[in-house]
């Protein structure tokens, strides 16, 4: 498997995958038959303790799909041996409520999870699956019998879970284990649970001709490779109908979102782990541009095992999008309920900058309802918004917005359940126990030559010919005995690699902080982006005329720009997430 990455086999798969082997060669462990890898943790699911090194299911399942996509015989034994390792790792007791699933690792198993995460039918059966789909001729007859029972399990958790179509990756994933089980191993049970699915899913998405996982960096590169995943096996002609669709889907949102000034997938993302795209995204990039955009050196090249030979590229009518420059918007309804409730995103974009925000959604830490790009004098500057609690994202504040272009009106209100780290995992009742409390809006990337400078109720952030301005218009907490800041104000704070706007609303001892006590509890606040054009850049030159005013009920806020009205009102009493979110 020895090779190395050139410019003239960069875009080789073959030689892409052998090379992503090599690099795993020091992780494999013989005495586990598994991926040994360094433990990290999102916060939620898995809760191992001081533990620095870790033995992966999903990456070890990979990489023995990866063994046998070689073509190598002398890579089989390997192969074999880490399947079966993991297939035994999987809970197959119809009678247990994890039945089916797998844990993250070796080290941890179902029963320590805090929860056990269930989407791993999805995530390790699909491997499994294609791994047979691929191989079968090549596996022992013992171990195929083996896997073909594992995938059942996997199929049986996702019809007893029966997610529903709006979680877009695992509705898509879930389809794939449960059709192509059924077509592979001539189940009509699965065959026909899987179809359905996957027509609900499409019937779901055609709704709005969008992703609830919206515009997600994420999961919009997992729906595509999950789509092609189905396009590369099945041979039913109405799944292939629905691939090519929703692929068009994916790609077109996909380019239309791309900021070619900055390199960078502009926001809003309904779901998101980096703020700046990474690596593995402009890698994956790369490959479906078939090279036409120069993201990756060699030296940098990433490639993951799971992308190989499912026939992965962007649509020749969509990659235009990917080196235009031009001013565009892009503004979408992506979430409609029964009754009519509608969510909408807006994405405003110029040479030099990109700006997105979302009309209603939670602080979660994978969101970024209101996030900005700027070609900066040293690179790509981001400014993202995010409520932290200790430090950490906090989920159950409920962000609103309005935009128009360059210019954003922004409100934030307080749940009474909301997800503390999580939207549903760990919810609040009523409070929180804090030693801070304070919405920030994070500015990071390449700062040189970046600067900021305070104003009335507010601040400036110059990035090189780029203004971006922050006003606040209205900001109450009382009722009570409340210990938060009444009227806290908005202050520049640097925090390691960050130059940060903070609008601190508690820090002190831990305390109990109630909720429930407060009759008042909103922040309204503008935020505005443009370049200087030789027009006066003064902080007030940025604002025509804005207001907020609350009447002890509801904050009512208008902002007359010159690129439209905007208006928010928002209940200022904190209520339950769903009352505040208009979404059950």
């Amino acid at each position: 498997m020895k090779g190395r990455i050139t410019m003239n086999n960069l875009l080789d798969e073959q030689a892409l995958l052998r090379w992503r082997l090599e690099q795993l060669e020091n992780q494999f462990s013989p005495v586990h038959s598994m991926i040994r890898e360094k433990y990290t943790t999102n916060g939620y699911h898995t809760a191992l303790h001081n533990v620095e090194q870790v033995h992966s299911i999903r990456s070890s399942i990979e990489y023995a799909q990866g063994l046998l996509d070689t073509g190598l015989t002398d890579a089989e034994d390997r192969a074999f041996a880490v399947i079966r390792q993991i297939v035994s790792l999987q809970d197959h007791d119809p009678a247990s409520v994890t039945y089916g699933i797998w844990s993250y690792y070796l080290e941890e198993p179902l029963s320590s999870m805090r929860p056990p995460d269930w989407n791993w039918a999805d995530f390790i059966g699909k491997v499994l699956l294609t791994t047979v789909i691929r191989h079968k001729h090549r596996m022992p007859a013992e171990l195929l019998d083996r896997v073909r029972e594992s995938v059942f399990h996997a199929c049986e958790s996702i019809i007893r879970r029966n997610m529903g179509p709006h979680y877009t990756n695992i509705a898509i994933m879930g389809s794939f284990v449960t059709l192509l089980a059924g077509e592979v191993f001539q189940n009509p049970r699965y065959l026909d649970y899987g179809l359905q699915k996957f027509e609900a899913f499409h019937q779901y998405a055609s709704r709005t001709r969008t992703f609830q996982e919206y515009n997600s960096p994420t999961y919009t590169k997992v729906a595509i490779i999950e789509l092609s995943r189905i396009r590369s096996a099945t041979r039913i002609g109405r799944a292939l109908e629905i691939c090519e669709d929703m692929l068009n889907l994916a790609w077109e949102g996909v380019a239309r979102h791309f900021h070619a000034s900055t390199g960078q997938w502009a926001g809003p993302h309904s779901r998101c782990y980096s703020t700046l795209l990474p690596d593995a995204a402009r890698a994956f990039l790369q490959l479906a541009l078939e090279g036409e955009l120069d993201f990756c050196a060699p030296a940098d090249m990433f490639y993951d095992l799971e992308w190989y030979n499912l026939g992965i590229f962007c649509p020749e009518s969509y990659r235009a999008l990917f080196r235009e420059a031009a001013e565009r918007e892009v503004r979408e309804v992506y979430y409609r309920s029964e009754d009519g409730y509608e969510k909408t995103a807006v994405t405003y974009m110029t040479t030099r900058y990109a700006l997105g925000s979302a009309s209603k959604e939670v602080m979660w830490n994978q969101r970024r309802n209101l996030l900005a790009y700027v070609d900066g004098p040293g690179g790509t500057v981001y400014a993202a918004l995010r409520m932290l609690h200790d430090g950490y994202d906090f989920s159950a504040p409920v962000f609103s917005a309005e935009q128009r272009k360059g210019n954003v009106l922004c409100g934030l209100q307080l749940s009474l359940n909301g997800g503390d780290t999580h939207i549903g995992l760990d919810r609040i009742d009523g409070g929180i126990q804090a030693e801070d409390l304070r919405l920030r809006l994070e500015i990071g990337g390449s700062l040189d030559g970046v600067t900021a400078n305070a104003v009335d109720g507010g601040a400036v952030v110059s990035i090189g010919g780029v203004k971006l301005s922050l006003r606040g218009l209205y900001t109450r907490f009382a009722g009570g005995a409340t210990s938060l800041v009444q009227n806290p104000e908005w202050e520049i704070v640097h925090s390691c690699d960050t130059l940060c706007l903070d609008l601190v609303l508690y820090s002190g001892e831990r305390r109990r902080i109630d909720f429930t006590a407060l009759d008042e509890a909103a922040v309204v606040f503008t935020l505005s982006v443009r370049e200087d054009e030789g027009r006066d850049s003064s902080p007030d030159s940025f604002f025509v005329t804005m207001s907020a005013a609350g009447n002890g009920e509801e904050v009512t806020a208008s902002w007359s720009t010159e690129d439209g009205e905007l208006a928010l009102n928002l209940r200022l009493k904190p209520d339950m997430v769903e009352a505040l979110r208009g979404q059950d």
